[in-house]
């Protein structure tokens, strides 16, 4: 696929810049590139040779090519892969890169830039290439998408347009080394220019990378390889893998190779010809190698619509009947040379990512071309699922391969790619600072039950400090939370995180991370049994209401890290504590952000669990009693079936599957938790799997208070009390952001009270309630997202968090919600089957 990549870009500026424009009356046809008449033994340094004077070098001295690649050592390839060779060691120069430049970069304090646009070049192509296609336009990129108002807006970035290893005018084997250019990668492909980037241009960090054709496979790779350098990954048309996991991708790529030595010159020279004339080169081979992708590139229906006369120019002859036989390809071996393309071939034929895919944690869109013929739609799919929270836009091309390059200018206002590219602007324009600490958070794969699970196998996304804080029972609790600031100023904003049950402070790491990254403190601490706050609190009953928890989180906000006032995001139980922490201590609250919380509705004491058996579940005396608290809600069976639940159980219900127990027959169903697998899904997903192998003590620990929680939160909304916090909302007088899904799943709590309709009888009768007390009430609802708005939309949903405690305001002119108001809603196919089963209940 590789090969395709390198070749299907190759061909649309070039193969389709030979034929004929009347050929093309139905089409849209790439521009010729100037035929320039290479200098023997060299070839062009640029495709487009009448934009050559736009494009700067840069080399890289001692750079080592064709070494090896440990992603988790990347110190130890800074200059190259380790056991690689230098070009000096071999008598050549050191490394060339090339590069155009435009737009406007923006610096930070230590002047590096932020910025920057990386656009990766194609098989055939280069800078110029990629210029004449995306910054002037051509017919078939259907004009430009690089420049002021665009979709890569140069009034915004700084954009690097990049020529790879190998063609062109990097450095290549045809400039003096030949056959002894040492074999390069896609790795060596992406480094070499990352250290130009780093070191001449002083590229600090890119907003996107992009590419199309073998420009997306360098782009995946710059993932793997740089997931930190990075906010967004755009490849188009191009492959995770080339191997032999790809076998008719790498089967046309052998073929062009084999080409290439069938050739009399290659077999009579062993590949040695630089000593000859560029007429007396492997020529024939090369024009042989590419009329075998140019029988592919292109939709066969395409193909065999189309006039023998058009066709003939890209058919291979030894001895062409006439002049125009064979022309196209014919003109095209001159360009290029034998051993550039093979070493660039075998650059591919070994390359496989897939493994490493789960590294990249840049919000990614990848774009394909369903009928593509060389990268195929079915490698891309498995790609997409492989990538965390990827998302995927594609189409069928008159051209086939050849629509990668218009599929952004045809797509830019889909509403999935609007949302893409707003939030890698977003990212861009609002970082004021650099989120230094910032780890990738992971859970271990070793996890053994003899060592704490948290203490020994959870990493956070952020240093974890521990202290120790009483509640008003005079209860001490070991409590482990996150504490960071990025800026300077002595009285920052602070925003406080406080998770949901069954979560911890780590899984809210991409809400941290931008609002680190825009200049504000942000705490996050680790309610009483959850998380880092659960090993040291074994001893500990897990009977504790949710005050006793606002008693904890205001001893260590105010009274311990002396933060007076600060913004209180709270998700889902989360969103009950702080309500009633707004209630208890209003002066320590200056704006409350409410995701999918609980508290917005009101239970019965009693509940039906089965035909003509009810259980007096919310009693107010098991609020510090866990033995009462068993002996009645142990008959629901819940806390005994979540301590047996089996990894993959637990991996079907976070992602909205349900398996069937026989045939193991997977179908949608309508409860679940991610409906994007984020980096951050896949933490939570991993955290929950990871305790069944750990101490059975925390096990059962988190399962005990994961079960009463739902009892903590119930009591506290009970209809029938005077004084419940249902009824004391009002009170609140600070401005409050309320955030749901419109896939939500568990609010309402419907096997508890009823209720079925979260904008009827939740959300608008709150709004109603606080608006009819003067209220600062602002709702968002976020299209194709369910109860965890901060995985299933880690950018946008972060972005308006900060916006809010900034401001006071959120915008809530989201892409998607402006195109379903118009064009209503997806089609009932893409939801939930309408059989699934309904919410269980507080089971958040």
């Amino acid at each position: 696929m590789r090969y395709a990549i390198a070749l299907g870009l190759a061909l649309a500026a070039t193969a389709l810049s030979v034929t004929t424009p009347a050929a093309y009356a139905q089409t849209p046809a790439a521009p010729a590139p100037a035929v320039q008449a290479p200098q023997p033994p060299l070839t062009g340094t640029c495709s487009q040779q009448r934009l050559c004077q736009l494009k700067k070098f840069y080399e890289v001295a001692n750079f080592r090519i064709g070494g090896r690649y440990d992603l988790s050592s990347p110190d130890k390839w800074v200059n190259g892969g380790e056991g690689g060779t230098t070009l000096e060691s071999l008598g050549g120069g050191p490394v060339k890169t090339a590069y155009i430049a435009l737009g406007t970069p923006k610096r930070n304090a230590a002047g590096e830039i932020t910025n920057a646009v990386v656009v990766n070049s194609f098989y055939s192509g280069d800078a110029t290439d990629m210029y004449a296609q995306w910054v002037e336009g051509t017919a078939l990129s259907g004009g430009s998408v690089i420049g002021p108002g665009k979709p890569i807006d140069t009034d915004q970035y700084y954009v690097v347009l990049v020529d790879a290893l190998g063609l062109w005018g990097t450095s290549k084997p045809s400039e003096g080394l030949g056959q002894k250019f040492p074999q390069y990668s896609y790795q060596d492909m992406v480094q070499a220019n990352y250290r130009m980037l780093s070191d001449h241009l002083k590229v600090a960090r890119a907003s996107l990378v992009t590419g199309v054709s073998m420009g997306a496979t360098q782009t995946y790779v710059w993932g793997v390889m740089h997931p930190d350098f990075m906010d967004g990954l755009m490849p188009i048309g191009g492959t995770s893998q080339s191997d032999g996991e790809d076998p008719v991708g790498n089967w046309t790529f052998q073929l062009m190779s084999a080409a290439i030595e069938s050739d009399p010159q290659w077999r009579a020279t062993g590949g040695n010809y630089y000593n000859l004339p560029k007429d007396k080169h492997p020529n024939q081979g090369v024009a042989f190698g590419w009329s075998i992708l140019n029988l592919t590139g292109f939709d066969f229906q395409h193909r065999s619509q189309q006039d023998w006369s058009t066709v003939q120019r890209d058919v291979f002859y030894w001895n062409p009947p006439n002049p125009q036989a064979g022309a196209s390809i014919a003109a095209r071996s001159l360009l290029f040379d034998a051993v550039d393309l093979l070493w660039r071939n075998r650059a591919g034929e070994t390359y496989n990512i897939n493994a490493e895919l789960k590294r990249i944690k840049a919000r990614t869109l990848v774009m394909h071309i369903e009928n593509d013929q060389w990268l195929t739609f079915d490698r891309a799919k498995r790609t997409v699922e492989k990538v965390p929270g990827a998302d995927f836009v594609h189409e069928k091309s008159p051209v086939a391969h050849y629509g990668v390059f218009p599929i952004l200018k045809n797509r830019q206002f889909d509403p999935t790619v609007a949302a893409f590219l707003g939030d890698v602007s977003r990212l861009t324009r609002n970082r004021e600072m650099a989120a230094k600490t910032y780890r990738t958070p992971s859970v271990a794969a070793d996890i053994t039950p003899d060592k704490s699970f948290w203490n020994s196998f959870v990493t956070y996304p952020f240093p974890v400090k521990k202290t120790k804080a009483k509640d008003s029972r005079g209860v001490e609790w070991d409590i482990g939370y996150m504490d960071e600031y990025a800026g300077t100023a002595a009285n920052p904003d602070v925003l406080v995180i406080v998770h949901g049950k069954g979560a911890f402070g780590g899984h809210y790491g991409n809400i941290m991370r931008i609002a680190l990254e825009r200049g504000l403190r942000v705490i996050a601490v680790d309610m009483p049994h959850y998380g880092m706050s659960g090993p040291g609190n074994l001893d500990k009953s897990p009977a504790r209401t949710l005050q006793d928890m606002r008693d904890v989180l205001h001893e260590v906000v105010v009274n311990q890290l002396k933060v007076p006032k600060a913004a209180y995001l709270g998700h889902s139980m989360g969103g009950q504590i702080v309500l009633g922490y707004a209630l208890s201590w209003p002066e320590a609250v200056t704006k409350l952000i409410l995701e999918a919380p609980a508290g917005l509705e009101e239970y019965p004491r009693e509940v039906t669990i089965a035909p003509g058996k009810k259980l007096d579940l919310f009693d107010p005396a098991f609020a510090h009693d866990f033995d009462a608290w068993k002996k009645a809600w142990d008959q629901t069976g819940l806390r005994e079936r979540e301590k047996n639940l089996t990894a993959q159980q637990i991996d079907d219900f976070y992602h909205f599957r349900s398996r069937d127990p026989v045939t193991g027959a997977v179908t949608p169903q309508r409860n679940g938790y991610f409906l994007r697998d984020s980096e951050y899904a896949r933490l939570h997903t991993a955290q929950r799997i990871g305790m069944i192998k750990g101490d059975p003590r925390e096990l059962q620990q988190w399962v005990d208070v994961f079960t009463f929680d739902i009892y903590a939160m119930v009591a506290e909304l009970q209809e029938k009390a005077p004084k419940s916090l249902y009824k004391r909302l009002t009170e609140i007088k600070v401005p409050i952001f309320l955030a749901f899904g419109d896939k939500e799943p568990f609010i309402p709590g419907t096997a508890f009270n009823g209720l079925t309709d979260l904008s009827r009888q939740l959300v608008l009768p709150f709004m109603r309630r606080m608006n009819t007390a003067g209220r600062d009430v602002q709702v968002k609802i976020y299209p194709g997202t369910a109860h965890f708005i901060h995985t299933d939309e880690p950018v946008a949903f972060a972005e308006d968090v900060v916006d809010f405690v900034e401001t006071g305001r959120v915008s809530t002119g989201a892409p998607a919600t402006i195109d379903r108001l118009i064009h209503g809603a997806p089609a009932a196919a893409e939801a939930a089957p309408a059989k699934a089963a309904a919410p269980t209940g507080l089971n958040k």
